[in-house]
């Protein structure tokens, strides 16, 4: 979810929810075109990267030349479409046509010489050459096939009344954005965290040309589910960067190994440290970062004392440096519902209670809001006809 909360714009839709596997059975009433993101081969190599990084499962196995050429081929054929103004479905089609030039012609005449010689280099390469990296480019494009996803990011016919949503506006506006997608096969996990990296980019360019180099009110941006849906490889990189522009990014993860497997070992421990505030909220049974986590809680400082007997009578030693974990690895693994460990940069840890949303100030407008978007609800969608002839009518 991303929210600005700065003037509103009439660019674009001013809120609204993106969920191009209908996991809200949301109706595409706006659309997005990601190739208005490709303004040049940079941004086409990103693009890519996300189709790369988000078609992958977590134990898929990589090949060291064709992934990379995949992807550069990918990027050259996004720049192509992006320069041409065809729509990001061309670009499958393409990909689906190996022996098709058209794209390196749309490069050259566009003076991107360097892009235009490596796509033509794979059209050129040797059939099994050629096949194997289209072939791998066209696994990282295979979201492209689903006709639902592409109601999203193409236009519906030459005059499509729908709004096109353009993220330079919508960060001037007071909405906010729901981008909803589900793991696993025919993802629209790339092009989610495609949207989510132009609206982001799109905040710090309005950020560099406001006053101190910040946005004036912050914009929040809730990765939910980052390391499935929206697995953006830069992101601990910028962590920090955002932060200083007033770009607030909230990561949650299931469990520390599901970022491991997205950004790396390296990658997920410079996520970790570059967040401002860390909160851990139970349900994870992973020792070696229960560990860590635990020493970063610390220890408490207590006073022992001690009674002697004798017969000279009773005396008292107070022993007051003694030192013990405040949460052991079993107290974190079975931390209770309703409870949560937040480390915060200069504050001691503190164990928190957690609000549920109905115990908080907005339960009647979270409750009416179920209730009114319940699919239980919602009128059931028309039969469809069956126009199979019957068995013995004439023509069966």
């Amino acid at each position: 979810m991303l929210t600005p909360t700065s003037r509103s714009s009439r660019a674009c839709p001013a809120s609204g929810r993106s969920s191009p596997q209908a996991v809200a059975l949301e109706e595409p009433s706006w659309w997005w075109n990601p190739l208005s993101y490709v303004t040049d081969e940079v941004r086409a190599a990103r693009l890519a990267d996300h189709f790369a990084s988000g078609s992958r499962g977590p134990d898929a196995k990589t090949d060291a030349y064709f992934d990379p050429a995949g992807q550069d081929l990918l990027a050259g054929l996004l720049l192509a479409a992006a320069l041409d103004h065809r729509p990001i479905t061309q670009v499958h089609t393409w990909l689906t046509r190996p022996a098709d030039d058209e794209a390196v012609d749309i490069l050259r005449a566009h003076d991107f010489i360097q892009t235009a010689n490596a796509v033509g280099g794979v059209v050129n390469a040797p059939e099994k050459q050629r096949g194997g990296v289209y072939g791998t480019a066209l696994q990282m494009a295979s979201c492209l096939t689903n006709r639902q996803i592409a109601r999203w990011v193409t236009p519906q016919g030459e005059k499509d009344p729908r709004p096109q949503f353009a993220p330079a506006g919508f960060v001037r506006s007071k909405g906010a954005l729901y981008s909803l997608s589900k793991e696993g096969k025919g993802t629209a996990g790339p092009l989610v965290t495609a949207l989510t990296v132009a609206v982001v980019e799109a905040a710090e360019e309005l950020a560099v040309h406001s006053p101190g180099g910040r946005l004036a009110t912050p914009m929040v941006g809730v990765l939910d589910e980052a390391a499935n849906v929206c697995r953006w490889r830069e992101l601990p990189n910028l962590y920090s960067h955002y932060g200083s522009r007033g770009i607030v990014l909230m990561t949650v993860l299931q469990s520390w190994s599901q970022g491991v497997e997205v950004w790396g070992r390296d990658g997920m421990r410079k996520l970790w440290s570059a967040a401002n505030i860390k909160v851990y909220g139970g349900g994870v049974a992973e020792a070696e970062f229960l560990g860590e986590l635990a020493q970063l809680v610390g220890e408490y400082r207590y006073t022992n004392t001690t009674r002697n007997r004798s017969r000279q009578g009773t005396s008292y030693s107070h022993d007051n440096d003694r030192k013990e974990r405040t949460l052991d690895v079993s107290d974190l693994a079975a931390l209770p519902r309703g409870r949560a460990v937040m480390l915060a940069s200069g504050a001691p840890a503190a164990l928190l209670e957690t609000v549920p949303w109905m115990n908080g100030p907005h339960a009647e407008a979270v409750q009416a809001s179920i209730v009114a978007h319940d699919p239980a609800n919602q009128p059931a969608p028309a039969a469809t006809a069956d126009l199979r002839t019957p068995a013995g009518a004439p023509g069966g």
